[in-house]
């Protein structure tokens, strides 16, 4: 055989091999075969243990036997462990949290970056609620975050758990701040911090136990409605110019709220909402997250009757990364075939 004939027969040979490697990479992962899996991060109860537990429903319906469980615990808490390796998935990837694990700011002892990645945006429905009693509001004279950093009325500020990352440097931290204003100066007010989770928040509010509160909820919720039945609220109306310039860090969104989306909310106003993510460590296998997707993904319709945040759920819209950190190869991959991505 000639030198001519033996190079076009390597690179036919080369050719057949790469097609070959096409279609396998293309048919690959279209089985049945179970995969495993567990997801952390949250509660024990709540919102996020019961999407968690009919997305691992859908999961072991499409692929039988699959190993999917859940583990109560804690965002931050989460994202050690899918860097760790102990964990697999988390629901509950904030903005605050991200930015603390890549940086290895506390409680992260260290740098977390190239440790785990995005799969999924999971909602971008969390709206942050700023509430004060009526009762408060006329005796202080305020309605708005304008009216309080000019007055600067000593209170009790219901916050969420400073375990808590999106809920505190997400939520009130980044709303005082947006004027300049930390926990240092609310101390000098003569505000009080009274931290707890949502609920533990709504519970102090309907006791009287604080005169405000900032935490988040989706909207409308049922027991704010209920709170204001027996002890009535206020919006606390906030700067669309102000709060435009917090969210940018976080890639968070300023919408309106109109007159009437609560009982109490008595003019159109403003308010932020944040997004929560799907992150998955990056010892996962590709397979995994890729099968993980496309189950989730084709129950769509199921999905999107498991809550109201996730009535928008698609391929197109979890495939949004509003992160700083890279799609893992899985994802990248199945975004990629169901043609959201290029």
């Amino acid at each position: 055989m000639t030198l001519l004939r033996l190079r076009l027969a390597a690179a036919a040979a080369l050719l057949s091999t790469s097609a070959l490697a096409t279609s396998a990479w293309a048919q690959s992962f279209n089985d049945k075969k179970p995969i495993s899996y567990s997801v952390d991060g949250a509660t024990a109860t709540g919102y996020f243990k019961v999407v968690a537990e009919t997305i691992n429903a859908i999961v072991r319906e499409a692929y039988p036997g699959t190993d999917a469980t859940y583990k109560p615990g804690s965002p931050a808490g989460g994202i050690l462990n899918l860097s760790n390796g102990k964990s697999e998935f988390t629901f509950t990837g904030g903005g605050p949290e991200i930015e603390f694990a890549l940086e290895g700011k506390a409680p992260f002892k260290e740098s977390l970056k190239g440790k785990f990645s995005f799969m999924m945006t999971m909602h971008d429905e969390l709206v942050v609620h700023a509430m004060m009693t009526k009762e408060f509001a006329d005796r202080a004279g305020v309605r708005s975050y304008d009216d309080i950093v000019a007055k600067k009325p000593a209170m009790r500020l219901g916050v969420n758990t400073t375990g808590n990352l999106q809920s505190t440097y997400g939520m009130y931290l980044l709303h005082f701040g947006a004027y300049g204003i930390g926990d240092p100066e609310l101390a000098k007010w003569g505000v009080t911090l009274f931290r707890g989770n949502t609920n533990e928040g709504l519970a102090q509010m309907r006791d009287g136990k604080i005169d405000m509160l900032v935490n988040g909820a989706f909207l409308p919720t049922a027991e704010v409605i209920d709170i204001n039945r027996g002890r009535p609220l206020l919006w606390v109306e906030g700067n669309e110019e102000k709060m435009k310039s917090a969210v940018g860090k976080y890639g968070y969104r300023v919408v309106k709220l109109e007159k009437g989306g609560y009982p109490f909310v008595e003019r159109d106003t403003f308010m932020t909402v944040n997004w929560n993510a799907g992150l998955v460590g990056n010892h996962v296998s590709e397979e995994t997250v890729y099968k993980f997707l496309k189950a989730i993904t084709d129950a769509k319709d199921k999905v999107q009757k498991v809550h109201p945040s996730l009535a928008k759920f698609s391929a197109e819209t979890i495939a949004r990364n509003p992160t700083q950190l890279p799609l893992h190869p899985g994802a990248l991959r199945f975004y990629k075939e169901a043609g959201v991505i290029k």
